[in-house]
């Protein structure tokens, strides 16, 4: 069986560091508070989806990725936690949705936290249903891919603002939190 957590929103706080580092190099202020990446092109003041990704993807990206900060403190213990507690039941996967200079900068990020994971994987939003078609279980804040379960699987959601109206098999606060769950409810697949 295998587990799929989330990077973003899960492990990294990338939303903050997307506004710390637009507000450094432009000097403007974000125009509302940024809480998903569905509405980057309100908070930042670019004319143009390129623009954005320009700006995110490519002349920013080891800023924003790699030197971002972890979620919740010290959720790099609890993630090693709980991979030492279930990689001989389990392969556990990390996965991000990156794209061009963000990949290499993430597995930086991963690097400087000391994850003992050795399984990472990069999706796009067109490969989503098929990551679920390899995984069982999803730990993720992602509203897309909560809102793409299909029967069969199992979804834990450390749940956030922007995905309070998702549903989900298992809500968490926080990630350490999956380390009080109870082994059989990883079993319900």
């Amino acid at each position: 069986m295998r587990i799929s957590i989330s990077i973003n929103g899960v492990l990294r706080d990338v939303l903050k560091k997307m506004a710390d580092v637009y507000e450094k190099y432009t000097q403007k202020e974000c125009k509302v508070d940024i809480n998903s990446t569905d509405n980057l092109l309100e908070v930042f003041d670019f004319e143009t989806e390129e623009e954005l990704f320009e700006f995110i993807y490519v002349e920013c990206p080891m800023e924003i990725f790699g030197h971002g900060t972890e979620s919740e403190n010290n959720v790099f213990n609890s993630l090693n936690e709980f991979y030492k507690d279930k990689r001989e039941d389990y392969d556990i996967y990390l996965v991000s949705d990156e794209i061009e200079k963000s990949k290499p900068a993430t597995l930086f990020f991963l690097s400087k936290y000391g994850t003992l994971v050795e399984r990472i994987e990069f999706y796009t939003i067109q490969t989503i249903e098929d990551l679920w078609e390899r995984t069982d279980i999803f730990i993720t804040d992602s509203q897309l891919i909560l809102n793409t379960k299909p029967e069969g699987k199992l979804s834990i959601k450390i749940d956030k603002p922007h995905n309070k109206d998702v549903e989900s098999d298992i809500v968490l606060d926080s990630f350490k939190d999956i380390l009080k769950l109870e082994d059989d409810r990883f079993k319900q697949v």
